[in-house]
């Protein structure tokens, strides 16, 4: 009896573990498109203040675009409609307040529990990774009242759209590298300037001067990196206007708007839109990172761009990369976050680096 006994246990326990295995690997895989978002609450705080705060969070215009876009894509569900399908989008938020009575309040309230709640009113804010589909994120944004949720969602705007932005260009850095990967042109940089990029299958080599290097992939939206560098002599490069006379003096001379006249060149477009500034780290090196538009000298075209200015600290050197693009009439949200998730990427090589400062 007793050795019936263990052996129904074993058994048992076996095909616990195979249930709980079979449910991660039965676990489908997260939908959607790049920055779009699922948000769920209460249809009368959507319309009201908390809502506004919602709407000024995700949807302000993305910097450095002449055609306004939206951060996000934001894709309002009511509660109690938010259901099987919804449930598997790669991007979900749940907004929810104890102060909430309607038949939604108290829906979206349940996806975290009112004790939770009300047991953490230190905390506005948590996150949750593969919740209803695997490779999905959800954030969960609650308070006792709307107007406490409110006051601290405004004052956090930055940090909720950070990390759908973080998310969206992870998703985006594996998926671009997944087919060849270019390793060829990025052992050549390497070896030829001393620093390199991860290459993503479609981009050749539309340039290779000194100290100027630039990558290229034309298609319905023509997608350039190039990279510049020089010896560092003065912190006054980091300020704002020097920056955009630095970029002007690296496309002046090496980025035409027609190759075949060397009349033409692009430059930054300080009239029509804010170029943005953001002080940031790369490679853990301080760095500026600027968004903003360029046009052709002749105003025959432009488009948006994304760049970082740092010094390599082995070197002494300035590197100015850059990654912009022409897409006349079509959206750039998603192809500027590709390039800025490519600019990431770059690496210096010590070795190569000292072996060319010492020939």
């Amino acid at each position: 009896m007793l050795k019936n006994i263990l052996i129904i246990i074993l058994v048992s326990l076996v095909y616990s573990c195979d249930i709980e295995d079979n449910s991660k690997r039965l676990l489908v895989k997260a939908s959607g498109t790049p920055g779009e978002i699922i948000l769920v609450m209460d249809s009368v705080q959507w319309k009201g203040e908390l809502g506004d705060a919602m709407r000024k969070t995700l949807l302000s215009y993305v910097p450095g675009v002449a055609r306004p876009e939206k951060l996000f894509t934001v894709r309002y569900i009511e509660p109690t409609l938010f259901n099987s399908v919804l449930n598997k989008a790669r991007n979900i938020i749940f907004v929810a307040t104890l102060d909430s009575k309607t038949r939604g309040g108290l829906t979206v309230r349940n996806f975290l529990t009112n004790n939770y709640i009300q047991e953490h009113p230190d905390k506005f804010i948590i996150s949750q990774k593969d919740l209803y589909a695997s490779g999905q994120d959800a954030l969960y944004l609650f308070s006792a009242t709307t107007e406490e949720l409110t006051e601290r969602i405004n004052n956090n705007k930055s940090t909720i759209r950070n990390f759908f932005d973080q998310k969206e260009s992870a998703r985006l850095l594996r998926s671009l590298y997944i087919s060849k990967e270019e390793k060829g042109v990025s052992s050549y940089m390497t070896k030829t300037h001393g620093f390199s990029v991860r290459v993503p299958n479609g981009y050749r080599i539309e340039a290779d001067d000194p100290a100027f290097f630039w990558l290229r992939n034309v298609g319905q939206i023509d997608k350039n990196i190039f990279v510049s560098y020089r010896n560092y002599t003065s912190d006054k490069i980091f300020q704002n206007s020097n920056i955009v006379g630095l970029r002007d003096s690296i496309t002046l001379n090496n980025v035409f708007e027609d190759p075949e006249n060397l009349d033409s060149y692009v430059k930054v477009d300080t009239m029509n839109l804010e170029t943005e500034y953001l002080t940031t780290k790369l490679n853990n090196q301080y760095a500026k990172r600027v968004r903003g538009i360029w046009k052709a000298n002749n105003l025959t075209i432009g488009g948006s761009f994304v760049s970082y200015v740092f010094v390599d600290s082995v070197t002494n050197r300035l590197y100015y990369i850059d990654g912009f693009v022409v897409a006349p009439g079509r959206d750039k949200r998603e192809s500027l976050r590709e390039l800025d998730v490519i600019l990431k990427t770059f690496q210096t090589s010590k070795k190569e680096l000292k072996d060319q400062s010492n020939t």
